[in-house]
């Protein structure tokens, strides 16, 4: 017989809290008087206390979505019938980044050791004051730190390093510089728009021309040809020298400046520095796995330009460090296809061995 089916998926009733009660024995020997009492299971350290999994529910929330504590407070004794105070959840939080912290320093090894890496920076307010979250990112991996100045960049790193032409960067050392294309072509639009330069129109087609051939050449599983590497680097040549000799033959600017470096045009900055970091603006042309954009970075750093939007900013420094913890690991757990509870409370060393690289 034929039957027609429909199904409705729904979440279960909520259930009651599960209170697990641990009770240890004291025994008293019969000859000396002595009371020996047996050890509590690790973590269990109160009368009374939340699980990992609350916990793990709770840090979620605050640092994966960014619920304010008092809103995160009273959405747990809705749903689940839990009272939390901010100190409560303040210490969930700590927790839970003291014990991720081995993990954490796993990622930032091995984003400093992978072939490419993406970095960038963002503002952070802590105690009422500007400080800077720096991020060092890959596909599979993600790594937070807070850092009093802007200027501070990563140690100990290999490989290729993607930015936003960011001129501290520049002061590192073993390392090949890729630059973001984008914010090139946002720059070029604002030249075409604003001040119509043609050689800036020019630039922004070979460069998309150049981004398109390179993904229709990592689709098929293939590099691009010397010959049409050739060609490009030709024609970025060429389009660099007409928009300096057009920038040249303008009038100069502050004419009755008479000390310091003449001011140059915006367009003039743009193009000196595309003809000295050529090398780098080019670089995904001849290394596939250098991509055109530091989007991965940028995309990193919009979560946590969210979070201050929703919850505004840090109290403490000690909070803020607990938060770029957390916030990387759970990152790190959504690129590695992991479950994000499962990430808050199993044993780091197990996930350490688990990292697939980046």
């Amino acid at each position: 017989t034929c039957h027609v089916a429909r199904q409705v998926f729904d979440l279960p009733e909520p259930q009651p809290l599960v209170v697990t009660e641990h009770r240890a024995h004291v025994c008293r020997c019969g000859s000396c008087g002595a009371a020996t009492q047996a050890s509590f299971p690790d973590g269990v350290a109160a009368p009374v206390q939340y699980g990992a999994r609350i916990a793990a529910f709770v840090v979620y929330l605050l640092h994966g979505h960014f619920l304010p504590e008092d809103r995160l407070a009273e959405l747990m004794g809705d749903l689940f019938g839990v009272r939390l105070v901010p100190a409560t959840i303040a210490r969930m939080s700590h927790n839970c980044a003291r014990r991720l912290q081995g993990l954490m320093a796993a990622v930032r090894a091995r984003v400093n050791e992978a072939k490419v890496k993406h970095l960038d920076e963002t503002g952070f307010r802590i105690g009422g004051q500007t400080k800077w979250l720096h991020i060092a990112s890959t596909g599979l991996l993600t790594f937070y730190r807070i850092s009093g100045s802007r200027g501070s960049v990563p140690e100990h790193v290999s490989g290729t390093i993607v930015h936003d032409h960011w001129k501290p960067y520049y002061t590192m050392t073993g390392v090949l510089h890729a630059l973001c294309n984008t914010h090139h072509l946002r720059e070029l639009k604002a030249l075409i728009d604003i001040e119509k330069e043609d050689w800036a129109r020019k630039m922004q087609v070979l460069l998309r021309r150049a981004c398109h051939a390179t993904n229709i050449a990592r689709e098929r599983g293939v590099v691009l040809t010397a010959r049409l590497i050739a060609r490009i680097q030709q024609r970025y040549e060429t389009i660099i020298a007409e928009g300096i000799a057009f920038h040249e033959a303008q009038p100069a600017l502050g004419r009755g400046q008479r000390r310091g470096r003449k001011p140059r045009r915006v367009g003039h900055n743009l193009l000196l520095r595309l003809q000295q970091r050529s090398d780098d603006v080019l670089r995904f042309l001849s290394d596939p796995d250098v991509p055109f954009t530091n989007t991965q970075a940028e995309r990193d750093a919009r979560m946590m330009k969210l979070r201050q939007k929703i919850s505004g900013g840090f109290r403490s420094r000690s909070g803020a460090d607990d938060f770029a913890i957390v916030r990387g690991a759970i990152s790190t757990a959504k690129k590695q296809k992991w479950n994000i509870l499962e990430t808050l409370t199993r044993d780091p060393q197990e996930m350490i061995y688990a990292l697939r690289p980046g």
